[in-house]
């Protein structure tokens, strides 16, 4: 089956390079090991060009060679919305018009069975209903929810996720990775949404040495270190968490967007902050021989996905201390594989890092994960469901 991703990021190995980056790595490589063609486009501020990932076209779209076509649709703008959520918004839709433009070229020459879109900044709005062939939307983030979580749902935000939302009801059919998200958009919008897990493995054996020296024993926060991924909460609970266990030491890993945040949560550390470890961004080899040689991950989000930094934990046997009621709980089993608080929780994070760093619980590393969830994330399933998708939507449009 000729399948197509319409994407605002490419696929990438890198592990902060987000959710979704993560995702396409992963499903198209292993779409294409179990012999099917998928091909990837996504937008590029240059010119436009086609390259190779692992074996997987990728058309990088270029912006400018469109915007004669839109011209019309971004003057009509200026007038009709604001001028703030004008400069947030109108990229959003020549970004999405580009990509179908492109999209439905290469359809032309080469026919697709199923184009996929991500919901994330309203890529497939533009996407057509064509006969024998099926769109499905993947709700990568629910956008309201995850603006709230973090604390910034400006106007154009709020735009922003009336469009994504438009984007998943015009689809053919829409899923999530999680029942967390799924659920979310059927009791808060009544729109049917599947739950489709993505494919889950370890992206490389070949683990480098550490590129830090590390500490004896730590506990492991990594990934983006963000509000909506816990990062203050951990820095929060630290400090309540040292009266009881003074030596705990952690390692951050990861990106962080904003320096004065960093700055906020250090200083609530005063003499003890070095007993945070903060190593910026690693590559993937890198990243994964220091998560071998933490006690525990810390990844506590506000609201999540099914995230890509609890699923490479639990591969590696990692315990996961996380939130409970953000998807990491469908992941995570309380007392075999983890321990979970509820959202927000200093204190209960706080009694859960002392708990594991005196190992007063069952819980330890080394474990073999297995579960339902596991299950239904082994490549070869998750391509399945995905193609599934696909027949379904036909037997739908026959039937209609």
């Amino acid at each position: 089956m000729r399948i197509a991703f319409l994407t605002p990021v490419p696929p990438s190995e890198l592990p902060d390079g987000g959710g979704l980056s993560a995702y396409l790595h992963r499903m198209t490589r292993s779409l294409l090991n179990a012999g099917h063609e998928p091909e990837v486009f996504v937008p590029n501020d240059g010119p436009s060009k086609t390259d190779n990932y692992y074996g997987v076209p990728i058309h990088h779209v270029g912006m400018k060679e469109n915007y004669p076509i839109l011209e019309f649709l971004s003057a009509a703008s200026r007038k009709l919305i604001r001028a703030n959520v004008w400069r947030g918004l109108v990229p959003w839709v020549l970004r999405a018009r580009a990509l179908a433009i492109a999209f439905e070229r290469r359809h032309s020459v080469a026919p697709f069975q199923l184009v996929q879109s991500s919901d994330y900044l309203a890529v497939g709005l533009f996407v057509r209903t064509y006969p024998g062939r099926v769109h499905v939307v993947r709700c990568s983030t629910a956008a309201d929810l995850y603006n709230k979580a973090a604390g910034t749902r400006r106007s154009y935000e709020i735009v922003g996720e009336y469009l994504e939302r438009m984007t998943i009801r015009r689809a053919d059919i829409c899923y999530a990775p999680s029942e967390f998200v799924a659920n979310h958009f059927s009791r808060t919008y009544k729109i049917d949404v599947r739950v489709v897990r993505p494919p889950a493995y370890l992206d490389t054996l070949n683990v480098l040495p550490p590129p830090v020296s590390l500490p004896n024993r730590f506990f492991l926060h990594f990934g983006q270190l963000t509000e909506l991924k816990g990062t203050a909460v951990i820095a929060a609970a630290l400090p309540i968490a040292w009266q009881k266990v003074p030596d705990l030491t952690m390692v951050w890993s990861g990106l962080y967007l904003d320096d004065r945040r960093l700055k906020k949560w250090r200083s609530l550390w005063g003499e003890r902050a070095d007993q945070v470890q903060i190593t910026g961004p690693l590559t993937r080899p890198h990243m994964y021989a220091v998560l071998q040689r933490a006690d525990a991950a810390v990844l506590p989000s506000l609201a999540d996905n099914l995230p890509n930094t609890v699923i490479e934990s639990l591969l590696f046997g990692i315990p996961v201390l996380g939130s409970r009621g953000a998807s990491i709980d469908e992941l995570v089993e309380e007392g075999r594989t983890g321990h979970l608080v509820a959202l927000g929780d200093v204190q209960g994070l706080a009694e859960a890092l002392a708990k594991m760093w005196l190992k007063q619980t069952a819980v330890s590393k080394g474990f073999k994960w297995y579960s339902a969830v596991y299950e239904a994330m082994q490549p070869r399933r998750a391509v399945a469901n995905l193609v599934r998708l696909a027949e379904d939507g036909m037997q739908s449009s026959r039937a209609n």
